[in-house]
């Protein structure tokens, strides 16, 4: 049963700026976030799907920015297959109460898309 969900949409090239202010990467990203985009040859295009992502799993958890989610509450891992996951800490993971969440992210030329289920 779907509970919730959540979709965001963000530039690319907005986030493109972002890649070597540590500060806002700290804020932002766990540890295990910034060492995977890190991997990547483009590494912009992947703080923006992370970016997307959290912004998607605090809409369907009705929480935005402002009710105690922070950042790094809501942790976007990969699978060994090389799908998504969410992984909730804190706020977050006392918010969803056990629920499950699903994410789907997607990339186009300049724009990375999140989508997230509560289910």
């Amino acid at each position: 049963m779907i509970y919730s969900t959540g979709i965001d949409i963000v530039s690319i090239r907005r986030l493109k700026k972002y890649i070597n202010d540590d500060a806002f990467l700290d804020r932002l990203l766990t540890d295990s976030e910034k060492e995977y985009i890190f991997t990547k040859r483009h590494p912009h295009k992947h703080l923006a799907g992370r970016f997307a992502a959290k912004e998607a799993v605090m809409k369907a958890m009705g929480t935005g920015w402002d009710k105690g989610v922070g950042w790094r509450d809501i942790e976007v891992v990969n699978r060994s297959d090389g799908r998504p996951s969410v992984c909730l800490h804190s706020k977050a993971k006392t918010i969803t109460k056990g629920k499950k969440v699903l994410l789907s992210l997607s990339y186009a030329e300049e724009i990375a898309v999140a989508f997230a289920i509560i289910e």
